[in-house]
C-alpha cells in the first residue's frame, strides 16, 4: 500500500493552515478562473497596446528567438530575412500558432525554484494540464503581491469547481471521490494502480478533520516526491517530475500560450496526458516547438549572441537553416568574430560559400570547410582517395615531392623529382584546366594515363594509374646516419594524424636505443594536424627537461575565457594508452622546414624554443599560430580559427613564419634521406662545423600565375592545428 510518509513539514501544513477565501490580489474569483484556464488572464496582457506586441505571419517553430541582454532578436529560419530586434517595450511575440510571453523568464527567475514548481504542480493537480505562460505569469504576480501558496491552492480549487466536465471536481462530490481525482491527476494512478480503500480512508480522514481541499492537494504533492527511489512507487514521482519538466519547458523556457481559449485548455491537457513516467518525447512532439529556449539555464552564458545559439541551430539541414548555423557558429567561436563584415545570406547558394564570405580575409587565410567523411577518414586512419603522390609546381613543370609506399604512384615507379608531362594526352606545361586538375586529383576511383619524365632521364615514359584509397604513412622514413663519428637520427614526418603516434614512438625508441648525438626532424611537408601529436613528439625530443612544463597555452576569443583558462597544455610523458614515452633528452634539434611547414608543426618549433636549441634549415615556415576545433553540421566539417597559441615564454606571434638559420632550397633531384639532398646536407654540415654551408639557397622557379596547384589544395586540412575537442586535455 502506498501510504505517504508524514514528515514534520507535512504535519505542520495539514494542521496549521487556516484560509480565508477572498479575492486574489484585488481580482475576483472569476479572474482566478481566467488565470487558470484562459490564454490571457493578466490585465496587462489583455490591455496590450500595439507597442507591446510584435506579430509574425509564420509558425513559432519557423523562427529563432535569442535573448541579448534586455532585448530579443528574432530570425526567420524559413524566409531568410535579416534578424529583427524587438523593441524594449515588446512584451509579446505573436505567431500564427502561439503567443510568446517575453517577460515570463524574468518573472519566473524572481521566485525560488520551489515556489515556481509548486505553482506548476497546482496546474497539473487541479486541471491535469500544463500551464500557459500568460496564466502562469498572472499567478507569479499574485505570489509577488503577497498571496501565499495555500491561498493560491484554494483559489485553484474554486476555479476547478467551475469546470467539472474538464477537471472532474464538483462541489457535491464525496471526500472519497475527491481523493480519487487527486490520485488520477497528480499521481497517474488509475485502473490497476488506483488507490486502495485504506489509502483513500487515510486522506479522507484528514479532510474530515478540517483540512481544506486545496491544502490537501499540496500535501499530497509534497509527500509523493518522498517516494523518488521507492522500488514499487518510484514511477509515481518520476511521472510527476516529468510533467513538471514539460510544463516548465512549455510555459517558462519557451514562454508559450495558445491563441484561443479552447486550444489553451484542450491542447495543454493533451500535452500533460502525453507525459509518461519514462518519457516526455510525445509531449514535446505535441508542442511542436524545439530548440533555442528563450529562457533556459541550460545554455551557457555567452554562447548565445545576436545570431542565436549554434547548439540549438545544429542539424537543421536546409540551406537557410545551415546558413543560420554558420553565422551563429562564427559569432560564437571565431577568433575574430568582432571583425566579421555581414553579408546577406541569400546572396550565397551554399552554406560553405556563405562561410567563406564571412571569414576575415585580412587576418585569416586558413579557415575552410570540407566533407565531414573525408576529414574523419583522414585524421582517424590516414585514408583518402588518391594516387599517393604529393606534387609541386615549379615554373612550367609539375614535379613529385614524395610518394606513399604501396600507392598507385609507387607501383608506377614515380619517384621524388619525377615530372608529370601530360595527363590523358593533354600537356601540363601551361595553366591547368578543371578537367586536368580533376585528373591529377580525382575524388573517386578513376583511371588516367600519364606521360612522365624521371629525374636525370633523357626520355619520358607512359604510365597508367588508378586512384584508390591510400593509407598515409605519416613517418615516411627513419634512419641513423653515421657522420664524422656521430650518430644522427633522421626522420621524415608528414602528418599529425591519429595513426602517427605509434610509428613516432617506434622511431624515437629506435633513436633512444642507438643513443643518437643529434636529430634531424624533416617537417618540410608537414602541414600539421592534431596538436596532441605535436606535443608528444616535442616531449620525446626534449625529454626530462620539459617534464611538468608548458607546451602551449591556447587563447580563445573573449566569449570563451573558460576555455582559455582550461587549455594550458603541459608536455606529455605518456601516450594515449598511458604508456611512458621514450625520451631522447637532446640539447638541440635540427628541423628541416619549408613553406608547407605549418600549424601543429610550427607548434613543435615554438613549444621547444624555451627549453632547447632549435635550429631551422630550409625555408620560412607558413606562419600559422592559430588552430581549429573541427565542428560538424549536416555532414560538412567547418574549420573556423578558434584560438591562437603561445609557448611557455608567452611567445606565439609568428604570423610571418619562422625564418631558418640556414636558408636552403628544396632539392627534388635527390631522394629524401640522401645525404647529398641539400637541406639534409646543410643540417649535417652545421652539426659538424657549427655553421651553415655557403650559397645554400637558390629558389625554384615560381609557379605559373593562376596555377591551381599553387592556389588551390585538394587537402587544405593538411595545413592545420587541430584539437579533438575544445578541451585540449582530452587527447
Amino acid at each position: 500500500m502506498l501510504r505517504f510518509k508524514q514528515s514534520s513539514k507535512n504535519l505542520f501544513a495539514l494542521s496549521a493552515v487556516s484560509l480565508i477565501l477572498t479575492a486574489c490580489g484585488g481580482s475576483s474569483n472569476q479572474d482566478a478562473k481566467q488565470a487558470a484556464v484562459s490564454p490571457a488572464p493578466a490585465p496587462a496582457i489583455q490591455a496590450a497596446t500595439a507597442a507591446d506586441v510584435m506579430s509574425f505571419t509564420g509558425k513559432r517553430q519557423n523562427y529563432m528567438i535569442s535573448r541579448l541582454g534586455s532585448t530579443y532578436v528574432i530570425v526567420d529560419m524559413v524566409g531568410g530575412a535579416a534578424p529583427i530586434s524587438a523593441p524594449l517595450t515588446t512584451n509579446v511575440l505573436q505567431f500564427s500558432d502561439f503567443r510568446v510571453n517575453l517577460r515570463i523568464g524574468d518573472k519566473a527567475a524572481a521566485l525560488s525554484v520551489t515556489s515556481l514548481n509548486n505553482l506548476i504542480d497546482l496546474y497539473v493537480a487541479f486541471f491535469n494540464r500544463v500551464p500557459d505562460a500568460d496564466g502562469l505569469s498572472y499567478w507569479i504576480d499574485q505570489v509577488q503581491a503577497g498571496m501565499n501558496e495555500s491561498q493560491i491552492a484554494e483559489s485553484f480549487y474554486l476555479v476547478a469547481l467551475q469546470s467539472p466536465a474538464l477537471t472532474g471536481y464538483s462541489s457535491g462530490m464525496s471526500n472519497d471521490d475527491f481523493i480519487r481525482i487527486i490520485y488520477k491527476n497528480v499521481l497517474g494512478r488509475t485502473g490497476s494502480t488506483a488507490p486502495t480503500a485504506a489509502e483513500i480512508n487515510y486522506w479522507s480522514s484528514q479532510l474530515k478533520s478540517g483540512t481544506p481541499k486545496g491544502s490537501m492537494v499540496r500535501a499530497i504533492l509534497v509527500s509523493a516526491r518522498e517516494y523518488a527511489n521507492d522500488a514499487t512507487w518510484g514511477w509515481v514521482t518520476t511521472l510527476l517530475n516529468n510533467k513538471l519538466d514539460i510544463a516548465n519547458y512549455f510555459a517558462v523556457q519557451q514562454g508559450l500560450s495558445y491563441l484561443t481559449l479552447d486550444d489553451n485548455i484542450t491542447k495543454t491537457m493533451a500535452i500533460a496526458a502525453a507525459v509518461t513516467s519514462t518519457s516526455t518525447t510525445a509531449a514535446r512532439d505535441l508542442i511542436g516547438v524545439s530548440g533555442n529556449p528563450i529562457n533556459s539555464s541550460l545554455i551557457t552564458p555567452g554562447t548565445t549572441g545576436i545570431y542565436g545559439s549554434p547548439d540549438q541551430l545544429a542539424n537543421i539541414c536546409t540551406p537557410t537553416g545551415e546558413k543560420a548555423w554558420v553565422r551563429a557558429h562564427l559569432d560564437d567561436v571565431y577568433l575574430w568574430y568582432r571583425d566579421i563584415v555581414n553579408v546577406p545570406a541569400t546572396n550565397y547558394s551554399t552554406p560553405a560559400s556563405y562561410f567563406d564570405a564571412l571569414i576575415v580575409k585580412s587576418k585569416d587565410r586558413f579557415s575552410f570547410t570540407d566533407a565531414q567523411g573525408s576529414i574523419d577518414d583522414y585524421f582517424q586512419s590516414g585514408e583518402d582517395v588518391s594516387y599517393g603522390y604529393s606534387l609541386v609546381r615549379e615554373g612550367s613543370k609539375i614535379r613529385v615531392r614524395y610518394v606513399q609506399p604501396g600507392s598507385p604512384a609507387d607501383i608506377a615507379q614515380l619517384k621524388r623529382g619525377t615530372t608529370l608531362v601530360s595527363v590523358d594526352n593533354t600537356d601540363l606545361g601551361g595553366s591547368l584546366s578543371d578537367v586536368q586538375y580533376d585528373a591529377l586529383f580525382p575524388p573517386k576511383a578513376e583511371t588516367h594515363s600519364f606521360r612522365v619524365q624521371d629525374t636525370n632521364a633523357s626520355t619520358s615514359r607512359n604510365v597508367s594509374m588508378t586512384s584508390t584509397t591510400v593509407t598515409t604513412a605519416p613517418v615516411l622514413q627513419d634512419q641513423i646516419l653515421n657522420v664524422n663519428g656521430k650518430k644522427i637520427g633522421y626522420m621524415v614526418f608528414t602528418d599529425h594524424i591519429r595513426t602517427a603516434e605509434s610509428p613516432l614512438v617506434t622511431s624515437m625508441r629506435k633513436f633512444q636505443t642507438a643513443r643518437i648525438d643529434d636529430l634531424v626532424l624533416d617537417l618540410r611537408y608537414n602541414g600539421g594536424g592534431y596538436l596532441y601529436i605535436a606535443n608528444e613528439l616535442a616531449a620525446m625530443i626534449a625529454g626530462t627537461k620539459v617534464v611538468n612544463k608548458v607546451f602551449e597555452q591556447l587563447q580563445f576569443n573573449d566569449k570563451h575565457t573558460d576555455l582559455t583558462a582550461d587549455n594550458i597544455s603541459y608536455f606529455y610523458d605518456t601516450d594515449t594508452s598511458n604508456r611512458f614515452l621514450p625520451q631522447l633528452n637532446l640539447p638541440r634539434v635540427f628541423i628541416l622546414t619549408g613553406s608547407g611547414t605549418c600549424s601543429a608543426s610550427e607548434s613543435i618549433i615554438n613549444g621547444l624554443k624555451p627549453f632547447m636549441q632549435v635550429i631551422l634549415v630550409g625555408d620560412t615556415t607558413c606562419g600559422k599560430p592559430y588552430g581549429f576545433v573541427q565542428t560538424n553540421n549536416c555532414k560538412t566539417a567547418y574549420f573556423a580559427i578558434q584560438f591562437a597559441g603561445v609557448n611557455a615564454a608567452g611567445q606565439g606571434d609568428f604570423t610571418n613564419g619562422f625564418s631558418p638559420l640556414c636558408r636552403v632550397s628544396d632539392d627534388l633531384n635527390h631522394e629524401l634521406g640522401n645525404q647529398s639532398e641539400s637541406r639534409l646536407s646543410a643540417a649535417l654540415t652545421y652539426a659538424n662545423t657549427g655553421s651553415c654551408p655557403a650559397a645554400g639557397f637558390s629558389p625554384a622557379p615560381p609557379p605559373l600565375d593562376g596555377s591551381p596547384i599553387r592556389d588551390k589544395s585538394m587537402q587544405p586540412w593538411r595545413n592545420i592545428k587541430l584539437l579533438k575537442s575544445a578541451n585540449m586535455q582530452a587527447r
